[in-house]
């Protein structure tokens, strides 16, 4: 990872780990003294950060970490599924490659094998967020269009919005919600397989519709226990 890269990484962690506060400006130099670097990668990840959403800029004020409401989070679900049912679309239509289908029943096996098990923990939530975030990828990327791929990448860095995202921390309530989103998965390779366009692009957006599900749930827990563990929880405001 260059520097560039990784200032940008590092200073996107920072934000979503609530080391800014919600509408606080960042101070360049003396983020640029604590991470040890000059003015300029800042700057620069500052501008990338803006480009995600993270951050706005103010004339002659610098950069202040942005908030979002729950209805900002999910409209960018719903966005996501727009997006990814295209890509779905155009994967179906273009013909479902030997390569990219190994990839997907792959995933579904991965799935398969976290959902059997009788007690689900911790590691289950982490393993079957990092195979749900294949399962998604690899089809945006077969759909071999940059401009919807970037799109979707965009989108994605809206805190709770990524498929990779885990939230619930109620290993029985993911269970169930996993549960339903692998039945949707094995829908959706079935119809890619079938070069079903319109079908599979319906399904990609029934799908989206799970992780507002997950976002509901996530809101019922931690207005229980006031607790804000998860990055990108301080910058949703009510």
């Amino acid at each position: 990872m260059s520097q560039q890269n990784r200032i940008t990484a590092q200073l996107r962690s920072m934000i979503l780990n609530g080391d800014f506060a919600p509408g606080e400006r960042i101070a360049e130099i003396p983020l640029a003294k604590e991470l040890g670097v000059s003015r300029t990668p800042i700057r620069h990840a500052l501008g990338i950060l803006e480009q995600e959403g993270l951050v706005s800029s103010e004339p002659n004020r610098g950069f202040r970490v942005e908030s979002f409401s729950v209805e900002d989070i999910i409209d960018a679900i719903n966005l996501r599924g727009t997006l990814e049912g295209m890509a779905a679309r155009l994967v179906a239509e273009h013909g479902l490659t030997r390569r990219v289908s190994t990839k997907l029943s792959d995933c579904i096996e991965a799935g398969e094998q976290i959902l059997v098990k009788h007690s689900f923990g911790q590691d289950d939530l982490v393993d079957y967020a990092e195979m749900n975030a294949r399962f998604h990828s690899t089809i945006s990327a077969a759909a071999e269009n940059r401009a919807l791929d970037s799109a979707l990448k965009l989108n994605n860095k809206l805190p709770f919005v990524a498929p990779g995202v885990i939230a619930l921390r109620d290993p029985k309530a993911a269970q169930l919600i996993y549960s339903v989103g692998h039945a949707q998965h094995q829908d959706i390779f079935e119809a890619l397989q079938n070069g079903e366009g319109a079908r599979v692009e319906a399904l990609m957006r029934e799908h989206a519709l799970l992780s507002r599900k997950a976002l509901d749930l996530f809101k019922q827990e931690h207005e229980s226990d006031g607790q804000e563990t998860v990055p990108g929880l301080s910058l949703v405001r009510a």
